[in-house]
């Protein structure tokens, strides 16, 4: 049952805490995380090819393909150990899922985290996400080309919708946007994914051992900074895409581009090692090549098993749209 408006206003204004606005990052938490009104926590189908889902990912395909090419490329990039040593963790699976199901697998154990759950790594594990850190919040600056200088954009409610406010200046945005470009002549905005550099900074400090691998979109930072002027923030419902985050909050999926540089760096600090970031259909033709020759192969493959495929590794479908970055410490 959709939530009434009356609801998500007394809900914000109590996120406010008494202030006049939030910043961008705050009401990004409240509109996907809430336990009331946030897109995450309602029980909702969100992924899938469905009509009534939102957007689709490399999980939504009715097939084992997805996990049986995981399964192999997780193997291969073992750097040290066997299998049987380390625990698959998949980070963020929606209710109800898990990307390797009730496939064999050669791992000491399959363990999933969803949120609510503890966030606990074993000792040993290959900890494994998708599209997790594109569904953090993150925080909007916007350059003055009259003060030539940078703002952080919060979000207050006025004349009857969510609007966004400049911010006062504070030492931390003053510290970010100094490596931004400072000499612009347009209002460009930046769209900064603070809350995956969070998010790994807490998994990262856990002390486990073995390979991390995510798979998401993201850019590098020259391209955030010099070839998005209204941002890489945006919203999906039903499948459409929607610049116009603020409206209807707990309806839609909310995200914006991570940046490749940002994250690899937090990697290398973590005392991660061979790191590198591939497309996705680098990642799997690369690491998980006798899967796919076995899958093209087999005569007996089920249909289904081979459209897969080719959608998942196919530059024109999922295997550019995603990239596949991965470590090992």
């Amino acid at each position: 049952m959709p939530i009434h408006i009356h609801q998500i206003k007394e809900s914000f204004f109590n996120a406010l805490e008494g202030r006049e606005w939030m910043p961008f990052d705050d009401y990004l938490e409240w509109a996907l995380y809430d336990s009331v009104i946030g897109y995450y926590t309602q029980k909702k189908l969100r992924v899938g090819k469905s009509e009534d889902s939102d957007f689709y990912t490399s999980t939504s395909l009715q097939s084992s393909v997805w996990g049986q090419l995981l399964i192999q490329a997780s193997c291969s990039l073992l750097s040290h150990g066997h299998p049987d040593e380390f625990v698959f963790v998949e980070i963020a699976a929606e209710p109800g899922e898990s990307s390797l199901g009730n496939l064999p697998h050669p791992f000491q154990a399959i363990k999933t985290i969803r949120l609510g759950d503890p966030f606990n790594i074993p000792e040993k594990a290959i900890v494994f996400s998708n599209e997790w850190l594109d569904a953090q919040p993150f925080k909007r600056f916007r350059f003055d080309p009259m003060a030539k200088k940078w703002g952080e954009i919060g979000v207050t409610w006025q004349e009857g919708k969510w609007m966004e406010v400049i911010l006062p200046s504070q030492a931390e945005t003053l510290d970010l946007t100094s490596t931004f470009p400072q000499k612009l002549n347009i209002a460009y905005t930046v769209d900064w994914p603070t809350g995956a550099e969070n998010a790994l900074d807490e998994l990262f400090r856990k002390p486990w051992r073995g390979l991390f691998i995510t798979f998401d979109y993201g850019l590098d930072r020259e391209r955030i900074l010099n070839d998005f002027p209204d941002g890489t923030g945006r919203a999906y419902l039903r499948h459409q895409l929607n610049h116009d985050i603020l409206a209807d909050p707990g309806s839609k999926d909310i995200t914006c581009h991570l940046c490749w540089n940002e994250v690899r760096e937090q990697l290398e600090l973590a005392a991660f090692t061979n790191i590198e970031l591939q497309s996705q259909e680098s990642f799997f033709m690369r690491h998980a090549p006798r899967k796919i020759q076995e899958i093209i192969e087999n005569k007996s493959s089920p249909v289904k098993e081979v459209r897969a495929l080719k959608e998942l590794i196919h530059p024109q479908h999922l295997g550019q749209k995603f990239q596949v970055l991965h470590g090992w410490r």
